[in-house]
């Protein structure tokens, strides 16, 4: 593309770089100058501009935002027309949001002149939110270096997917001990019912025992007699170490242990399980009891959009991991409920 101040006389066909005011109105920038717009300007006494002329090769910025919306825009998402070298992708439902930032990056090494900014990865977003956009630089690239970035993209298997979240059979088993107040279980359910609200699902049972191996096992299996595909588990006391009660109580009813602990503060004291056919099981940090942001909104979000939690995924959520002070659950999702974008 070439790029330059040239006398007014030769600019019909070029794209204007900049805005210009006239007396009777105003030529914005990016248009592509008539032969009315040269005679307008050199009315005005205006003997030079600075324009942009495509070469052959080169397409426009429109076009190149276009397709590159169109190779990584995935499962739910949908991509505007491109105006003004920008194109923007919309969610098409509620949901959470996956990419691999990493990927992302490498697409944006391709070139300096083709950028994408999107919102960070694992987001919870609502329906028709704005959770990307590609934006153009100059006013036009050449053409084989879009196609690099759409190759790219097609290698790595970049796309922007937003996951709905499923509607599951949820089940909450609260422990006990001696003295436990019992206004505590009824808050932590009532916390755990409107978090899983905002996903678009609820508890569909809960069961209270002692906090003693063989009284967990057996409400756990009680919780699977009665159909739970999720089952949490707030103990009396969270779990300190895989040998603590609530771990061995998991492995005597059946499960095992996926991963303890986890790099996020809050959240620190999360333990990941699974039983039967790939059953999870959550027993909450102490910090779950409260409705602000913490380590098990990350899982819980996961799960219930149907992505599989493995030991690395929890270890790779240090980055960004501390989110002590950030702001309540609740709002953070403000404008889920009501239209999470659940699949039933």
């Amino acid at each position: 593309m070439k790029f330059g101040r040239v006398n007014t006389a030769e600019a019909e066909g070029g794209i204007l770089s900049h805005s210009i005011k006239l007396p009777g109105g105003k030529l914005g920038k990016g248009i592509l100058l008539s032969s009315l717009d040269v005679r307008d300007l050199q009315a005005a006494g205006i003997n030079e501009v600075v324009i942009a002329r495509l070469e052959a090769g080169d397409i426009s910025e429109d076009e190149a935002a276009r397709r590159i919306a169109a190779a990584i825009a995935g499962e739910n998402a949908v991509a505007e027309p491109a105006v003004n070298g920008r194109c923007n992708i919309h969610a098409a439902r509620g949901g959470l949001l996956v990419f691999d930032s990493g990927v992302l990056n490498s697409l944006n090494l391709v070139d300096e002149s083709l950028t994408i900014a999107t919102l960070p990865a694992w987001s919870v977003v609502r329906p028709d939110q704005l959770i990307a956009t590609i934006k153009i630089i100059p006013y036009g690239v050449r053409g084989q270096t879009v196609a690099r970035l759409e190759d790219t993209a097609r290698q790595t298997g970049c796309r922007l997917d937003v996951h709905a979240f499923r509607k599951l059979r949820i089940g909450l088993l609260q422990t006990q001990v001696e003295d436990f107040e019992t206004r505590i279980l009824d808050k932590t359910r009532k916390v755990t019912d409107r978090r899983l609200g905002l996903l678009g699902n609820a508890i569909a049972m809960e069961t209270r025992c002692a906090h003693h191996e063989s009284s967990i096992a057996k409400g756990i299996d009680e919780l699977l007699a009665a159909d739970c595909k999720l089952i949490l588990i707030a103990g009396a006391s969270a779990s300190a170490d895989r040998r603590d009660v609530v771990p061995q109580a998991i492995e005597q009813a059946g499960g095992h242990i996926i991963h303890m602990g986890m790099p996020v503060e809050p959240g620190n004291l999360l333990l990941l399980a699974e039983i039967r056919e790939q059953i999870p099981v959550i027993c909450l940090p102490g910090c779950a009891r409260s409705p602000a942001l913490n380590g098990f909104d990350w899982v819980l979000e996961r799960l219930l959009a149907g992505r599989s939690v493995k030991s690395t995924d929890i270890m790779a959520m240090g980055a960004g991991g501390l989110i002590k002070g950030a702001p309540s659950r609740i709002g953070r999702t403000a404008g889920m409920a009501g239209n999470p974008g659940v699949e039933e």
